[in-house]
């Protein structure tokens, strides 16, 4: 039933019909193991919205990196059972975020499950569900089949009218690889700033697109010695177009290039990937520009209600 979506930091775009074996199968609603390798199932609920006494769906907010020192990968991270580097994460504006960006797509009596995880987790639940042996920043699994969303955005009926069927789906965020990519989009501008100081010069000098310059001497010219013009009035010139690719500044992904907080990109990958629960992706270029335009709708209304970042204490960087 579910469909799994990946990744906003990628040029390409997967789904599979199956969920990953580590988890209990969506509609069940799936808990991993917790720190004493207890199997623990929460099962959530949401309700019809045309209910007379509709509520808001549950949220299943978890941080399972705390429960995840069984995994010999991630246990050379931890010093005497106690997880360290783990960044801190505030889980109650997490929430608030959960809970305005279910309110904005249309979908707040509908329940969710989002859990942080690390690498090693993420990269097990990659290789089953996608057959991709590394970690990405986002997995979304959607609770709706495909062929039952009517459009992007815009849920069909749910199979059964029973609170498990209100149901978005899971998304699941790798906060190392998240950690990752803020510290070398942070070190990459950092070395782009220095040299366009460095070049200021020469790009003043430098071509741009369309310019036309001087034609070089050609080779049997030189070896005639016949390197000046052959008329005045008739100047020889080669056009040299230079392409300039389009930067397209829309959606989460361009967006979080230059924030360095990861704390702050998490809120912004949760964005991204519950659009994909209500049927948003961005494998063709029709699909991705109605989603880059939903991106920044929904960013947008965010930060309107919550702040320019999403209720999160933003942490000095270094220089």
């Amino acid at each position: 039933m579910s469909h799994i979506f990946s990744s906003v930091t990628t040029s390409s775009f997967a789904y599979s019909p199956s969920p990953p074996a580590l988890f209990v199968p969506i509609g069940w609603r799936r808990k991993t193991t917790n720190r004493h390798h207890q199997s623990i199932t929460t099962r959530l609920f949401g309700c019809n919205p045309n209910s007379p006494n509709a509520q808001p769906g549950d949220i299943l907010l978890e941080d399972d990196r705390l429960n995840n020192d069984h995994d010999d990968e991630d246990r050379n991270n931890n010093r005497n059972n106690n997880p360290i580097n783990v960044l801190p994460i505030n889980l109650s504006a997490l929430r608030q975020t959960i809970e305005h960006t279910r309110q904005i797509i249309g979908y707040p009596t509908y329940d969710i499950s989002v859990s942080l995880i690390t690498d090693s987790q993420m990269r097990e639940i990659n290789s089953i569900s996608r057959g991709i042996d590394a970690p990405t920043d986002v997995l979304s699994f959607c609770f709706q089949d495909e062929d039952d969303m009517i459009e992007p955005g815009v849920l069909g009926a749910v199979q059964f009218d029973t609170p498990d069927f209100y149901n978005l789906g899971d998304v699941l965020i790798d906060v190392d690889h998240v950690q990752r990519r803020c510290e070398e989009d942070r070190k990459m501008h950092l070395e782009q700033l220095a040299k366009e100081k460095d070049e200021e010069s020469d790009r003043k000098s430098g071509l741009v697109e369309g310019e036309v310059v001087m034609e070089e001497p050609t080779i049997q010219q030189v070896r005639n010695g016949d390197n000046e013009q052959t008329d005045d009035n008739e100047e020889d010139y080669e056009y040299i177009e230079i392409e300039v690719e389009e930067y397209d500044d829309r959606g989460v992904a361009p967006q979080m290039q230059h924030i360095y907080d990861p704390e702050i990109r998490i809120h912004m990958l949760l964005v991204h990937g519950m659009l994909h629960l209500v049927g948003y992706d961005h494998i063709e270029d029709d699909d991705y520009e109605l989603m880059v335009v939903q991106e920044d709708e929904v960013l947008a209304e965010l930060r309107r209600r919550l702040g320019d970042n999403f209720g999160v204490t933003s942490k000095a960087l270094p220089e």
